[in-house]
């Protein structure tokens, strides 16, 4: 029951995320999937890039308003999800695209994410994430 939610939240926070044809995304939405500011940390580049949720927030808002980011798919192909009373994390495996049609071989990453239970709900307390690259692929015992 409690994975049950788990998988939900992260369905939602990835379908929040994407979207098509210039049409914004329900970015306001984001803030409620974490608890307090959260910590988002970008690692698939040189430097760590981090963000608190609204610091996310308004990056994103910023690349749709100049017109860099049009469309944005994400979604979770593999995961795996470990909970002990009030805590848990998971390893998302996710795909991505920014075209408007994906290839048919999407790029992927790895999200570890954290999870606090306040009360009866879940809730994101952090999330670091790595895109796959040539020097890096993902251990096919992720994908399984």
């Amino acid at each position: 029951m409690e994975t049950n939610a788990i998988d939900l939240l992260t369905y939602e926070l990835y379908h929040t995320l994407s979207f098509r044809n210039a049409k914004p995304p329900k970015l306001a939405e984001l803030r409620k999937f974490f608890y307090g500011g959260g910590v988002l940390i970008n690692n698939s580049f040189t430097t760590p890039i981090a963000f608190t949720a609204a610091s996310y927030l308004k990056a994103l808002e910023s690349q749709i308003a100049i017109g860099d980011l049009k469309q944005f798919l994400q979604r979770e192909i593999s995961s795996k999800t470990e909970i002990f009373d009030k805590i848990a994390q998971r390893t998302s495996v996710y795909e991505y695209s920014f075209a408007e049609i994906p290839p048919r071989k999407m790029p992927r990453g790895v999200s570890y994410m954290q999870f606090v239970k306040e009360g009866e709900a879940w809730l994101i307390s952090s999330i670091a994430w790595n895109d796959e690259n040539e020097n890096h692929r993902i251990p096919e015992k992720l994908v399984d």
